[in-house]
């Protein structure tokens, strides 16, 4: 898989998934273990100092797993800056090779307030993304998306999974996750 983080902060649930879904050289049979695993890892973040903070955090790790004798590795990491709104070439590169991607929604609500169905109000009022489901029009199709606290939209090509309730002190008293797979 090639997992994406769209507003990656400082990198943080990038880097654990590329340590702890990396796929091994080979598991104790002699063969390469490839299933649910991550052979490549993005971050995408609008704000310039998150993604150096971010890349500062990928230095130590590699380091820190340079040193280590326990062998471990992680897949390969990639921090860009960028909008998914309005892409560049790197980001719609980068959402055209994601099959899995997760946004935690909680910061997006103004970005994404929809003046005309919503009358000013923010998306979340009612948990639509519209602008955000639009823009991931651009990730491949079979692409798994896991949103926190937000819904994409079902004609914007993206069928609705299920949700997950989960426990979040810092979104009490609970966040929702809604997985969907671009159709």
């Amino acid at each position: 898989d090639v997992f994406l983080d769209i507003g990656s902060g400082d990198g943080g649930l990038v880097l654990a998934a590329s340590l702890l879904y990396a796929p091994s050289p080979e598991d104790e049979g002699g063969t390469a273990r490839e299933e649910n695993s991550i052979a490549k890892a993005y971050g995408v973040e609008i704000v310039p100092g998150l993604v150096e903070r971010s890349n500062v955090h990928w230095s130590n790790l590699r380091r820190v797993l340079d040193q280590s004798s326990l062998g471990r590795h992680s897949a390969n990491v990639e921090f860009a800056l960028g909008d998914v709104h309005e892409p560049n070439e790197d980001i719609r590169r980068i959402l055209a090779e994601a099959t899995v991607a997760v946004c935690f929604a909680t910061t997006w609500s103004a970005g994404n307030a929809d003046l005309e169905s919503n009358k000013g109000r923010t998306s979340l009022q009612g948990r639509r993304l519209p602008r955000l489901s639009k823009a991931l029009v651009a990730l491949r199709r079979g692409c798994r998306v896991v949103i926190i606290d937000g819904r994409l939209d079902d004609s914007d090509g993206f069928e609705w999974e299920g949700d997950l309730r989960v426990i979040c002190p810092d979104t009490a008293p609970y966040s929702m996750a809604s997985l969907y797979t671009r159709q």
